[in-house]
């Protein structure tokens, strides 16, 4: 099997695109008219949930599969409707899987060596469960937070070695308070800069045919000086990238992120792709996201190429 980094940059050049579609689906920004098409008086209000923000994302991933490389399922918009929600999360990820994507679980996890191996286990690899080793989830890749140091990263790491998945550490966030902490200086350096050359030694041991680590970095579109010094640090790395559009990232600031061949990253966009309905006259939400997403697709290699 390939190690994540190669099937990551097969997908790319398969759909010429390095654009990410997160589904971070609440109800109540759904179209009222599909709600009304799929609610049933005779269920209760779970079941209704349940079968609703199933067929919506199903939908929007149909919609743009032609334009994107991967999705990125959040996972507090799953976990604010409890067992729920991550039931149709489970279904969501085997429903992506089987169209071929890249399946990303957003849920910036870690703790403690013991529970950081609970939390891999469940989205990178395999649970024992009465002798037997089961996998619960399909996914290709989580985020972490790498706050709590390596024996909290170490098995995330272990397990992208042994089941060739990937991880992207948070390194350089988008929101505006990231400089809080991510900003502090320690001597002559950033904080953000000292995690990146962790990042870059936790990814020695998962590389590639390609050259390219299993593990990366999230780095915001909203940190393009950030983003090159990260660069400088993390030669051989993908950055996932969040922060285009709603949030204040410019496309055009892309190029700041990707490596000397001009790749190297993957572009996240959520809500101008899943609530693209908002911004256009007609209320077919299914090709406003494709429509959405072809634009999108096309502005970011048209900024990195």
């Amino acid at each position: 099997m390939l190690n994540f980094s190669d099937r990551l940059i097969e997908s790319i050049k398969k759909k010429n695109s390095v654009l990410i579609a997160g589904i971070d689906t609440s109800i109540e920004n759904i179209p009222d008219y599909f709600i009304k098409r799929f609610y049933d008086k005779e269920k209760s209000e779970i079941d209704n949930l349940k079968t609703i923000l199933f067929e919506y994302n199903r939908r929007i991933i149909d919609a743009v599969e032609e334009n994107v490389v991967g999705v990125k399922f959040q996972a507090a918009f799953f976990e604010q409707y409890s067992y729920h929600g991550f039931e149709v999360l489970h279904k969501l990820c085997e429903y992506a899987k089987n169209k071929k994507l890249v399946v990303i679980f957003d849920g910036k996890r870690n703790d403690i060596s013991s529970s950081a191996k609970g939390y891999s286990n469940a989205y990178l690899g395999e649970t024992p469960v009465f002798g037997k080793k089961i996998r619960f989830f399909e996914f290709d890749a989580i985020t972490t937070n790498p706050y709590l140091g390596q024996d909290g990263i170490k098995p995330f790491v272990e397990d992208c070695e042994r089941f060739k998945k990937g991880l992207f550490v948070l390194v350089k966030t988008s929101n505006p308070s990231s400089a809080d902490f991510q900003d502090l200086m320690i001597e002559d350096k950033y904080l953000f800069e000292l995690v990146a050359e962790k990042v870059y030694e936790w990814g020695k041991s998962c590389i590639g045919k390609e050259g390219y680590s299993d593990i990366g970095a999230v780095v915001g579109a909203t940190q393009p000086e950030a983003g090159k010094r990260i660069r400088e640090i993390l030669p051989n790395s993908f950055f996932l990238v969040p922060g285009i559009g709603v949030q204040g990232g410019k496309v055009e600031d892309l190029k700041y992120f990707v490596d000397s061949n001009n790749m190297g990253i993957i572009v996240n966009s959520s809500r101008d792709i899943i609530y693209a309905y908002k911004n256009y006259v007609h209320s077919d939400f299914e090709k406003s996201s494709y429509l959405a997403s072809k634009s999108i697709k096309e502005s970011i290699n048209a900024a990195i190429s």
